[in-house]
Order: structure tokens, then C-alpha cells, then sequence
């Protein structure tokens, strides 16, 4: 996967709403090229940038996990990264 299949998979989802594998219902969208996610229970968006997402998806490449803690220390938003994979497919 590169960097931007991960961004038309989230334009693809935009506005959708995903659950992560513990059931926390987002919704997932792009600003300004990166991929940002809107947690039901708080309602305010939130990105690592796109960086992260770089790292994530390079990590992603390498490993091929779908285990949000495989990638803790590469984004705060792994859990929404895995769970945008798990829904796209």
C-alpha cells in the first residue's frame, strides 16, 4: 500500500462511520491531503499529520498487522488506521 491508496480509501470512506476493533464509532475524512478521524464520544477531529500516516502505512508494508498495538509508537490513531483497512477491503 502506498501512502496515496491509504488517502482514496479515506476519501472513499469520507464521512462514513467506522468502528475500531473495542466498538468506538468514528467517522473518517481528509483535510489538507491526510487523513483525519472524528470520534463519536468527543466530536472533535484529530490527525497525527501526515508523517504519521506515512510511518503507519510504511510499518503496515513491513508487517502486514491489523493490531492497532503494533503501530502505538508510530500514531496515536492506529486503532482508527486499522479499522479504516479492516472496513476498506
Amino acid at each position: 500500500m502506498t501512502y496515496e491508496e491509504l488517502l482514496r480509501l479515506t476519501r472513499r470512506m469520507d464521512g462514513t462511520t467506522l468502528e475500531t476493533a473495542t466498538g468506538k464509532r468514528f467517522a473518517v475524512g481528509v483535510y489538507m491531503d491526510c487523513p483525519f478521524f472524528t470520534p463519536e464520544s468527543s466530536g472533535l477531529g484529530r490527525s497525527d499529520g501526515r508523517k504519521a500516516a506515512e510511518r503507519f502505512v510504511e510499518r503496515y508494508n513491513r508487517t502486514g498487522s491489523l493490531r492497532p498495538a503494533d503501530y502505538a509508537d508510530v500514531t496515536r490513531n492506529a486503532s482508527y488506521f486499522v479499522a479504516l483497512l479492516r472496513h476498506g477491503d
